[in-house]
């Protein structure tokens, strides 16, 4: 998918932008230098400790192939403050589906700005991605993450068990998706 300019989407508490400005890195660094985002997504290649040359590293990655995304990633903002990130990748425009993950700063949890944030992101990937679903995979103990998804319409399609090896053993992994009629 082809887009000139950056994507904004706009909700009732938080929007969403795909332009990853570099004046956020220092903002990004500092929440996501947090134990519980460690922890809580699954990704051996998020670093930790989380410094502001990581978020200047995500922020100016490669996002395509040519003019298609295989990967969209966007800051979420509650009213002019960052509040965290959420992104899709291994977007598959043939099969059309992808991964979607997203992760909140501490002082912004529980405010519900991760299912509006997800909301968003799911009308988006349905009205201008044309996907058809979206899927994810959630840490067992991540129980609030998988709360956010059932929110928004996702179904359990299985548990692996001892599938993410942390520093304290295995964890299992809840596998979920959903289709976007």
């Amino acid at each position: 998918m082809e887009m000139d300019n950056p994507v904004i989407l706009k909700g009732p508490k938080v929007w969403l932008t795909n332009n990853l400005e570099e004046k956020y890195a220092e903002e990004m660094a500092r929440m996501a230098n947090d134990k519980e985002i460690y922890r809580n997504l699954g990704a051996h290649t998020f670093p930790s400790p989380y410094r502001k040359e990581d978020a200047i590293n995500f922020f100016t990655m490669n996002r395509k192939d040519g003019k298609n995304y295989f990967t969209m990633d966007f800051l979420i903002f509650a009213g002019d403050k960052l509040a965290g990130v959420i992104g899709l990748k291994d977007i598959n425009y043939i099969d059309r589906n992808a991964h979607i993950g997203y992760w909140i700063g501490k002082e912004h949890r529980n405010k519900g700005f991760a299912s509006e944030a997800v909301s968003l992101l799911s009308s988006f990937c349905r009205e201008e991605l044309k996907l058809v679903m979206i899927y994810t995979g959630v840490l067992d103990y991540n129980l609030a993450s998988v709360k956010v998804l059932m929110k928004n319409g996702f179904s359990v399609d299985g548990f692996r068990k001892k599938a993410f090896l942390m520093d304290d053993g295995f964890h299992s992994f809840f596998y979920l998706s959903r289709i976007l009629d």
